[in-house]
């Protein structure tokens, strides 16, 4: 009776000439990890949704390429073990890779210069564990944030993966996995919702092809969508929930994917580098991911900012050139094809993750974001949370369980 009930609803919500479903109890914007989570969760405890997504796929910023002959994970590319999302998802992440290679003019570090490397690497692990004391609801994002874009780009970055997070590669590809897990959900995909509502009976979502009207809603949108005003509310947004989006910025990180036909980059599988060429240009990357011919190049900051503005060819040509002042030329000739990221380009993304100001002051703005409005609109996503998909799965569930405790009182 439920799922009959659920599939009606989901129907009459896009039907021809019909503007609103019967019976809803929540109608979700966006199908990424954090809207697909609070789907799962509210259909588990009987309720029916509706997830409105104005991409042709679910996933969100976690989607996996494999056009290259591997799992390219174009987002989010990293799991914690045992974490209560990967035990969602089903999965063990991948045995940590060998630890990353360090190079400069194409040598790698002796002995003595790795320890020294080591040495200030578990300074700054020290540094950050003092400061994240000192600073009460601090996150990894908000630590160590110069004034500088770039560098607060690269330092986020720095601290979200291994091995200050205990992140591990999934061999499959993230975006697999999280597309696999929420196939069941009810999504409507290409349909963008420019406003909601909540000033009748029912909180109203207002696509081009129509209305979608529940009970209640959760909006998982990117805060950069937010910030830009692709969304709207009525009643308006309060103006400290303005200024808290206002306040979140995001960040520019890219990466660039490039296959090889055959091996030419001797190193093990999966094993990252970081390289410093003659002309003192740095290169990080992992090379030969999944233990195939290839490579994924990173860039931030500004650098991210010039790729996407030449477009995906040029960025091909930036990974391959970057390799080769590393690998060597030969790489060139067995070149098959690249893939790369825009997300700062990307309309319904705006950025790669969110950034807020350092210290207490970041963490209000991500407890003012996630806050309801006019007590019937919720708000998930990595934005209101402190961690990218970890985040984005815990604020799901926060979001189900606001919108059941509302549901629950009619």
């Amino acid at each position: 009776m439920r799922r009959r009930g659920l599939l009606t609803a989901a129907a009459l919500a896009f039907a021809p000439g019909v503007s609103r479903a019967a019976g809803l109890d929540v109608a979700i914007v966006g199908a990424g990890l954090a809207g697909l989570t609070a789907a799962k969760a509210l259909m588990a405890a009987g309720k029916s949704v509706q997830v409105v997504e104005a991409r042709d796929r679910i996933g969100g910023r976690t989607y996996t390429d494999a056009s290259l002959g591997f799992a390219f994970d174009m987002g989010a590319a990293g799991l914690i073990p045992n974490s209560p999302l990967a035990q969602a998802l089903g999965v063990t992440a991948a045995p940590p890779p060998e630890a990353g290679a360090i190079l400069i003019n194409g040598k790698e570090l002796g002995p003595e210069e790795y320890a020294r490397y080591e040495k200030v690497a578990a300074d700054l692990a020290k540094k950050v564990e003092e400061v994240h004391r000192a600073l009460p609801g601090a996150d990894p994002r908000q630590i160590l944030t110069p004034k500088e874009p770039l560098e607060q780009v690269a330092l986020a970055e720095l601290l979200r993966r291994p091995p200050f997070l205990g992140e591990q590669d999934v061999p499959q590809g993230v975006g697999v996995l999280v597309a696999h897990w929420g196939a069941a959900v009810p999504v409507k995909l290409g349909a963008r919702v420019l406003r909601l509502d909540s000033t009748g009976r029912l909180v109203s979502l207002v696509t081009p092809a129509g209305e979608i009207a529940a009970r209640a809603a959760i909006v998982t949108v990117p805060v950069g969508v937010l910030a830009v005003g692709d969304v709207g509310f009525a009643p308006p947004l309060k103006p400290g929930k303005r200024a808290a989006i206002a306040a979140l910025s995001m960040a520019r990180y890219d990466k660039v994917a490039v296959g090889f036909s055959r091996r030419v980059i001797d190193a093990p599988a999966d094993a990252r580098i970081t390289a410093l060429t003659p002309k003192g240009k740095v290169v990080r990357a992992e090379v030969r991911p999944g233990d195939r011919e290839g490579a994924i190049v990173f860039a931030a900051g500004d650098e991210a900012q010039e790729l996407e503005g030449l477009g995906p060819t040029a960025a091909g040509a930036w990974a391959l050139s970057s390799l080769a002042t590393v690998f060597g030329k030969e790489l060139r000739s067995t070149f098959i094809g690249a893939r790369s990221t825009r997300w700062s380009e990307d309309r319904y993304a705006r950025g790669a993750w969110s950034v807020a100001r350092p210290g207490p002051e970041g963490q209000h703005d991500r407890s003012v974001l996630a806050q309801p409005h006019e007590g019937r609109i919720f708000f998930a996503g990595e934005a209101t949370d402190s961690g990218t998909l970890a985040g984005a799965h815990a604020s799901g569930l926060r979001a189900a369980n606001e919108a059941l405790a509302l549901l629950d009182k009619r």
